[in-house]
């Protein structure tokens, strides 16, 4: 209800007004007036409980027009009805039906992938004693999430089981300084390359084996299992008639296999460079030389995943032409 002002009311001049009230004094000559005592009794009461009409915006006070309404009937009935329409205004209107529940539209999940990664491996990836992750290829892989809009999950796998959990979609991305081989190829697809690393030799300090030794299978030589190295050591030394099968002794990660070397159970570890840097540093081991292999580092996902691979390609790409990938490589010992 829109609240009636009492201001659009019609004024009467007294000259037209017909007054019929029994106190009205109809001397021109006199002012006109309600009996003294009626009106002050009015005014007593209506100054001390002054009426409002409910909660509309301006408060009307009824005192200042008692004079009127009294001396003009037909302004009594006016305002009679204004009051009775204003009271109508403030009743409450029933209540209409609830509105109708909203349905969200739930937004889209982002997609998430499990990322399988050598637990073992640093400066590349590595996990410690409370499970988490840390290494130059587990910020690259979380810079490429972040950039395509999707979300990861790293979990640490046997390396030489890795691209079979991938096959059987126990993970969806090996991330974890992979080398991109033809073997490898015919099983799952490849990122663009990222890194290229060498395979160095170590010994102990104070031995005397020289790669010579090494390259004519004289000595007994440790790699991880699953690893090019392993693959090249097989290929070179022992297919090849050079060493004998039991000389190459597999080790389940790269720490297991130097404290191996260290202690004398074998003459030389095989590692990709900055790996075997890494966990040789402040140790009596020292590295001799490198094979003439060169390999290149790749991500790894699912022949049937074309889509994940795109995405991986163009975060790579953003990532290798951000100044963070300099920042990235120079944090862990990686400038080339």
């Amino acid at each position: 209800m829109v609240p009636i002002s009492l201001s659009v009311l019609p004024a009467f001049s007294d000259q037209h007004r017909q007054y019929d009230h029994p106190d009205y004094k109809k001397d021109p000559g006199q002012e006109h007036k309600v009996k003294p005592d009626l009106q002050s009794a009015e005014r007593k009461v209506l100054l001390n409980k002054p009426k409002t009409f409910c909660s509309i915006e301006k408060t009307i006070s009824i005192w200042s027009f008692t004079d009127r309404i009294m001396k003009e009937p037909v302004l009594v009935f006016i305002t009679i009805i204004v009051v009775f329409l204003a009271a109508s205004g403030c009743v409450s209107a029933p209540a209409g039906p609830a509105p109708a529940a909203t349905t969200s539209v739930p937004q889209e999940a982002r997609p998430h992938y499990i990322i399988g990664v050598d637990g073992d491996f640093p400066p590349f990836t590595s996990q410690d004693g409370g499970g988490n992750f840390s290494g130059f290829d587990i910020e690259a892989a979380r810079y490429v999430a972040g950039w395509e809009g999707f979300d990861v999950t790293f979990v640490a796998v046997p390396w030489d089981s890795v691209v079979s959990l991938l096959g059987a979609k126990k993970i969806d991305i090996i991330w974890s300084g992979m080398t991109v081989t033809e073997d490898r190829k015919a099983q799952v697809n490849f990122s663009v390359p990222y890194y290229t690393v060498n395979q160095s030799i170590a010994v102990r300090a104070g031995s005397n084996f020289t790669m010579q030794d090494f390259s004519a299978g004289r000595l007994r030589i440790g790699a991880q299992a699953g690893s090019t190295e392993a693959d090249w050591v097989l290929a070179d030394l022992v297919r090849t008639g050079k060493m004998p099968a039991a000389n190459l002794i597999l080790y389940p990660d790269i720490t297991a296999l130097t404290s191996n070397l260290e202690n004398g159970t074998v003459d030389a570890s095989i590692i990709q460079a900055p790996a075997q840097q890494g966990e040789i540093a402040g140790r009596p081991l020292k590295i001799i030389g490198e094979t003439p292999v060169q390999e290149t580092y790749a991500v790894a996902v699912r022949k049937a995943d074309p889509e994940l691979l795109a995405r991986i390609n163009d975060g790579l790409m953003q990532l290798m032409k951000d100044p963070y990938w300099q920042q990235l490589l120079q944090k862990h010992g990686l400038g080339q």
